[in-house]
């Protein structure tokens, strides 16, 4: 009998869990369907090209910071709008890229970053683009539809685990652009670091491998998939976009993470907690993000008071990030972890004091 229980218990266990991974995953499907809007490829759509070929035009804009998504959209934007020449900060604020943050309550780990491809897609019509995301399961489709957009001249944006692709232990998400192909492999411009200003050459295999991997470790709902931009009529109204990145800022508590200032605030109160910090490229991301807003924000905004107001706070958050880092380089003791969770909080407030501003500045541009 009591063996029978158990039985009865265990069963009600594994299918608990089960019942909530098939929740999850239902959940992580519908977030991917709504903020990259995938297309599967089809291979109708995919006409014959050539053995070889090479975009050319094209400068590189890596730098040391982790923008490498805002690089590769400016590389392409430099192409086709070259009078411009956007700013990779203007293209952040565009995207809304450092204008939020994730905080899994679930793993505990956090992002000093929104989502880059739904902030790719949100971003383009007001640089003159259009992102379309194509998807498949298939490695054939894959190669195809990548050389294909690239012989029509479309650089092809394509998410991967840097480790795979460098042949490196761990892993590590990353986004390449890719400019050529030959019979063996593709050449690709590098979108993070400096000194990239040559194009860069991997086989095939590792392609493949690098971004199935990363889609597999992100269980996204494909195993291949890439961006490419084309050209349409630019949306001048950015009252909705500026409205977007102050919601982003103030952020929420839904299904198992925590957005924006709410973020910073649950991550204050765990390593207050915990009394453990690991991540100190988090507060060098945070410090430099903020400081690039503001300074974008007091440029390109300089008669908006709110958005004024707004830089000014960016400033405060990006110096009390910069206190975080060197306290946590002087040591990780309970000590400097608590002054550091303390100045974590004062930030969640000052980022959604900014998130409120950016809300009252999006009604001066209707």
């Amino acid at each position: 009998m009591i063996n029978n229980i158990m039985i009865i218990v265990v069963v009600v266990i594994v299918l608990s869990i089960s019942a909530y991974f098939e929740i999850f995953n239902f959940y992580q499907k519908k977030y991917y369907e709504n903020a990259y809007k995938p297309q599967i490829i089809k291979f109708r759509k995919i006409s014959k090209y050539p053995e070889q070929f090479m975009i050319n035009g094209i400068t590189n804009v890596s730098n040391d910071k982790q923008y490498q998504e805002s690089s590769a959209l400016k590389m392409i934007s430099d192409v086709v709008y070259p009078e411009e020449k956007l700013s990779i900060e203007h293209i952040n604020f565009l995207m809304g890229y450092t204008y939020g943050t994730s905080f899994n309550l679930v793993n505990k780990n956090f992002i000093p970053f929104s989502e880059p491809i739904e902030g790719l897609r949100i971003s383009a019509p007001f640089i003159g683009l259009k992102m379309d995301y194509y998807t498949t399961y298939s490695v054939k489709l894959f190669v195809d539809a990548v050389k294909y957009y690239i012989s029509k001249g479309y650089p092809v944006l394509v998410q991967l685990d840097m480790c795979s692709f460098l042949n490196k232990a761990g892993f590590y998400p990353h986004s390449e652009l890719f400019v050529g192909y030959d019979k063996k492999g593709f050449f690709y411009y590098e979108t993070i670091g400096k000194q990239n200003e040559e194009k860069k050459y991997i086989k095939m295999e590792k392609l493949i491998t690098a971004t199935n991997r990363l889609n597999k470790k992100f269980k996204k709902p494909w195993k291949y998939g890439f961006c490419v931009f084309t050209v349409v009529e630019k949306n001048k109204h950015i009252n909705d976009l500026i409205k977007r990145n102050g919601n982003s800022l103030i952020g929420e508590k839904k299904n198992k993470t925590a957005t924006g200032a709410q973020a910073i605030g649950e991550f204050a109160e765990y390593i207050k907690e915990t009394k453990t910090f690991n991540n100190e490229w988090i507060l060098e991301t945070l410090k430099y993000s903020r400081s690039d807003n503001a300074k974008f924000l007091e440029q390109f905004f300089e008669n908006n008071s709110n958005l004024k107001k707004a830089s000014e706070l960016f400033k405060e958050a990006s110096e009390n990030y910069n206190k975080s880092l060197k306290i946590m380089k002087k040591g990780r003791n309970e000590e400097n972890i608590n002054e550091v969770s303390r100045l974590l909080f004062e930030n969640s407030q000052l980022e959604e004091q900014i998130g409120k501003l950016l809300g009252k500045a999006a009604n001066d541009y209707i």
